[in-house]
């Protein structure tokens, strides 16, 4: 059975498609891609349609990650229903999508540092800062990853 996940975050160019391309990267490298969905979104619609930020794409491409195909896109009601799995990047993600969720959706949504072990903080959003935001949320969401497979 296949789990589906997805990561979200503010505008989905930052933190979630970042998320969504180490996670693909180590789900293939184990050999395990057909057991796995993943997939990332954001709680809101500034950037529907685009590719990651360039530092993004920068800092994946710097550790061997694809982000080719990642475009963002806003959360929908159905991936409540979709998916497994709902991480949200920090607690005002994880708030926000509980109260879109239908109660019955609740026990999906978790911050996805804490679920994984990796700590109980939020990944910071990198995207007002420098490249050296995006190679610190690189390395939370990289190890966050691996209790993840």
């Amino acid at each position: 059975m296949t789990q589906r996940i997805l990561f979200v975050c503010t505008g989905n160019i930052c933190r979630s498609p970042l998320a969504e391309a180490v996670l693909r990267h180590k789900i293939a490298l184990v050999g395990r891609s057909g057991e796995f969905d993943v997939d990332s979104a954001g709680t809101h619609d500034y950037h529907v349609g685009e590719r990651p930020d360039p530092r993004t794409i920068k800092i994946a491409q710097i550790n061997s990650v694809s982000t080719e195909g990642i475009r963002a896109r806003q959360v929908e009601m159905s991936d409540f229903e979709d998916f497994d799995l709902i991480f949200g990047m920090d607690t005002g993600h994880v708030r926000h999508l509980k109260k879109m969720a239908p109660s019955d959706y609740h026990h999906k949504i978790h911050l996805y540092l804490e679920y994984t072990g990796a700590g109980v903080a939020d990944v910071p959003d990198p995207y007002y800062g420098g490249f050296e935001g995006f190679e610190e949320i690189y390395k939370m969401i990289d190890k966050a990853s691996d209790k993840l497979i």
